[in-house]
């Protein structure tokens, strides 16, 4: 079938041409001058002013169903507060993200510790500290070796 706008197929499958408004062959299509071709937009992608959106692996996103904790036993309630969980927190985001999933340096955290979390600088410091004593004691490898740098 052409790939004409103006072109439908019916349910008796007779092209139909929304244009000049009546039933067509496709030869009459192809000759057609008013023929305006459909224009495919891809869903991954924004209009230009926005950037492309980023999409997981499936690596990634095995690792973030799949995420557990060296430092709780108990991932369904906030690890300061003991309310229900709204969020798992790596310890290392950013760049350190994945080996935070991947090694189990996450924590669960309700909204308000969570958020809190992000903008005290003295919390992260803490945890950071706590997180890469508990990886050092649960992996016989090197921490600085893998996170590229050292908290203690």
């Amino acid at each position: 079938m052409s790939n004409c706008l103006h072109i439908k197929q019916k349910l008796n499958k007779k092209l139909y041409c929304n244009k000049l408004k009546k039933e067509i062959k496709i030869s009459d299509c192809s000759n057609c001058k008013s023929k305006e071709y459909k224009t495919h937009t891809c869903s991954k992608v924004k209009p230009k002013t926005q950037k492309p959106i980023k999409m997981r692996s499936n690596k990634q996103s095995k690792l973030e169903r799949n995420r557990f904790s060296i430092l709780t036993n108990d991932l369904n309630h906030c690890i300061l507060c003991g309310a229900k969980k709204d969020h798992l927190h790596e310890v290392f985001f950013g760049r350190n993200r994945i080996n935070s999933i991947k090694y189990g340096l996450v924590l669960p955290l309700c909204s308000t510790h969570h958020t809190e979390m992000h903008r005290n600088k003295e919390w992260q410091d803490y945890w950071h500290k706590k997180g890469q004593q508990a990886f050092i004691t649960h992996y016989p490898l090197d921490f600085i070796e893998i996170f590229k740098i050292n908290y203690l």
